[in-house]
């Protein structure tokens, strides 16, 4: 599964634990209830704006939405006798660990990089 459909996978998640129908989503995006479908299946791709208007709806940060790590939400259950709370565990299997090697590999450049600076710092301070 690729990222466009994991985040697909995420948004049917997020909609359905609040609630809410594609149309009113949709409305809420201002495209159409047949485009939405197609960000669910993963066949579209937001824009920015979208995800930010997404991210207002489902009142979390735009990194928390766009992000693909195993998360919980949290939604409402109505019943005829009151109002329920139920959890939804998301899992993205992969992503997660996918993402944090990223940044491993990226905080390891940076080291390497800052180590060099150091010894060129060294060198340079010894000539004055």
């Amino acid at each position: 599964m690729d990222i466009t459909e994991k985040l697909a996978v995420k948004l049917r998640v997020l909609r359905e634990v609040n609630n809410y129908t594609q149309e009113y989503v949709a409305n809420v995006l201002d495209i159409s209830s047949n485009t939405y479908s197609l960000l669910e299946k993963g066949q579209a791709t937001l824009s920015i704006d979208r995800i930010e208007k997404l991210a207002v709806l489902y009142n979390m940060s735009v990194v928390e939405l766009v992000s693909l790590a195993d998360q919980n939400f949290f939604g409402k259950i109505t019943t005829a006798n009151g109002v329920w709370n139920e959890t939804v565990n998301v899992h993205n299997t992969g992503i997660a660990e996918e993402e944090r090697q990223l940044y491993k590999d990226a905080i390891a450049r940076l080291e390497e990089q800052n180590n060099k600076l150091m010894v060129l710092l060294e060198k340079l301070s010894g000539k004055i």
